[in-house]
């Protein structure tokens, strides 16, 4: 009759409905443990999930908190003279994930004071044992002059003045990372203990790359394959 007739086309529709939504959507179905009765199966019914992916559930973290990571973990690890090698891998983890959110740099902004907060680099580790020393580096683009100085708690430093040329950002075929990239050849170096001060002959040189840079933070990869993350002094 009309009416069952009606009822089966009905039917018919919801199961077409039920067979596209099953094309386009992924379902998960819970378990069902022996022995279930025909009520509990109908309320264990297919939860529906969307087609994105599994990630994208999952919380990106901001720039502002991967920074903070990075520099607890400097800190934690005593500027790099304490870390082991969990330590570094993370630090390294770290300074790539800030490195894919790099914002736009220029050359003006490497020019200043920064503070050394991490550094994988042994010849610098080896002199930094003690949290009081302090180690830095002026930048000034303008001029191409480059100057690292570790002054020590008790009066000693030693200072290394070189040559800086900063250049547009590498790209995909360079040697160096992506990044602004910095070439340096150091021209003089100097060991104060007071009262005297003993010239150094120059040595060293190579590039390294900022492939993070803002307004406070600078986090540098080198020709040595060294990290270094360094923070702004300030004014």
């Amino acid at each position: 009759n009309i009416a069952s007739d009606m009822t089966r086309r009905s039917l018919r529709g919801c199961l077409m409905v039920f067979v596209g939504l099953c094309a386009s959507m992924r379902w998960t179905f819970l378990p069902v443990p022996s022995g279930t009765s025909r009520r509990d199966l109908l309320l264990r019914l297919p939860v529906a999930t969307s087609v994105a992916s599994p990630l994208a559930a999952i919380a990106v973290p901001s720039v502002q908190e991967v920074k903070q990571e990075l520099l607890s973990l400097a800190d934690e690890t005593k500027r790099g003279t304490t870390a082991s090698s969990d330590q570094k891998r993370r630090m390294s983890q770290l300074a790539d994930e800030l490195t894919s959110a790099a914002p736009v740099s220029t050359k003006s902004m490497l020019t200043g004071t920064w503070n050394l907060a991490y550094t994988t680099e042994k010849e610098v580790l080896s002199l930094i044992g003690d949290p009081g020393v302090d180690v830095y580096q002026k930048v000034d683009v303008e001029q191409g002059t480059l100057g690292n100085s570790i002054a020590f708690t008790d009066g000693k430093r030693f200072d290394v003045a070189g040559k800086i040329d900063t250049k547009a950002r590498s790209g995909a075929n360079d040697e160096a990372p992506y990044g602004l990239r910095s070439d340096f050849a150091f021209t003089g170096a100097s060991l104060k203990v007071p009262p005297l001060q003993l010239p150094l002959p120059p040595f060293g040189a190579g590039w390294f790359v900022s492939t993070y840079l803002d307004e406070n933070l600078r986090v540098n990869r080198d020709s040595r394959g060294d990290l270094a993350i360094y923070v702004r002094a300030p004014a």
